[in-house]
């Protein structure tokens, strides 16, 4: 990625934040060249997290979201070119740390929890995978590792915890399988959880629990995440507030009781619409038409002048075509990418 601009679990929260904010990232922007051409990922991105407090990152696949989110560990492929104003964590910019110091990062003060468990290795017990993450950072003999592994198994609802230990990934089902990549991410007590999709690959009855364990560590470690879904369901479940994202920026920004009740874009409106199952009204019996938002999103390839959203927007104005809006506040708590709110 070029980058421009017996110690015990609770050594990982060495940091003390001194502002609000936990992390903070400043006017992010990722590129790709591909073919000759360049593509923009995520523009000019801006937002926070504080201690203990789930944020949610909502909107479509593809829109941008796990590209700005692997940014803050610096977790991108080399063809990434990152810029930003600074991103903050713990009063340090990420951006300007050496490897070796990221590397203590990584893991033991920001993890990640990745939608696709195949991430473990298939010919390790699940249970030495996840204390070698412990082991990689604290001084911790191995029975202690054990132990607190064993722990977190039990924390996040995976019962016979000593077999489970003892097994490799393929006698586990996929359910438990997710549940060992977050016990991954949580058995060093990192700041901050990244949960990349965290319950796109299980039952709705995992997924609760999933859920429920990300509550539980935020209440009772003051664990802050940042939870990556399309499902507006998902985010609604746990998260104190929401970002919303369209094409590569941030459209919509507020508490998530609030988003979700009075939306203030044209798209989180929509997407809502869509996410929560509602059919429309046009059609009764057994035929319902589902909610849906015509039009596509716009080519990452070709440069546009005017707002990303426009031509899928039912409150399109002349001045969404002549210029990008910039992200408007709304209220103390809320802001939106939208002209609706200039003030003239």
């Amino acid at each position: 990625m070029e980058v421009m601009s017996s110690a015990g679990i609770a050594m990982s929260r060495i940091c003390q934040p001194q502002t609000r904010d936990l992390l903070r990232v400043h006017n992010l922007t990722v590129r790709y060249g591909i073919g000759g051409q360049e593509l923009t990922a995520v523009n000019d991105v801006s937002f926070g997290i504080a201690p203990g407090e789930i944020v949610g990152l909502l909107g479509e696949s593809g829109c941008g979201k796990t590209t700005t989110a692997l940014c803050l560990p610096r977790v991108l492929p080399d063809t990434a070119r990152v810029s930003a104003t600074s991103i903050m964590f713990c009063g340090r910019d990420l951006l300007l740390l050496p490897e070796r110091q990221l590397r203590k990062v990584r893991g033991a003060q920001i993890a990640v929890i990745y939608q696709d468990s195949s991430i473990l290795n298939p010919v390790l017990r699940v249970g030495n995978q996840v204390s070698e993450v412990l082991r990689a950072h604290f001084a911790c003999p191995s029975a202690e590792a054990r132990e607190k592994v064993l722990g977190i198994f039990a924390a996040i609802g995976l019962t016979e915890s000593p077999r489970i230990y003892e097994a490799y990934p393929h006698q586990l089902s996929g359910g438990q399988r997710q549940r060992i990549a977050i016990a991954q991410a949580l058995v060093c007590r990192p700041q901050l959880v990244i949960a990349d999709e965290p319950t796109s690959s299980v039952d709705p009855k995992t997924a609760a629990e999933i859920l429920t364990c990300m509550s539980r560590m935020k209440e009772s470690h003051n664990t802050s995440f940042l939870l990556i879904s399309h499902d507006p369901e998902v985010i609604a479940a746990v998260a104190d507030r929401v970002l919303v994202m369209y094409a590569g920026q941030i459209v919509e920004n507020g508490l998530t009781a609030d988003v979700y009740t009075q939306p203030l874009h044209p798209y989180t409106a929509a997407l809502l619409k869509c996410g929560l199952g509602r059919a429309a009204p046009e059609e009764t019996g057994a035929r319902r038409r589902l909610p849906f938002i015509p039009g596509n999103s716009p080519d990452p390839f070709q440069a546009f002048h005017g707002c990303s959203f426009a031509s899928r927007c039912t409150e399109r104005m002349p001045v969404c075509d002549a210029r990008s809006p910039e992200l408007f506040d709304v209220s103390g708590d809320g802001s939106a990418r939208c002209f609706k709110y200039e003030v003239t």
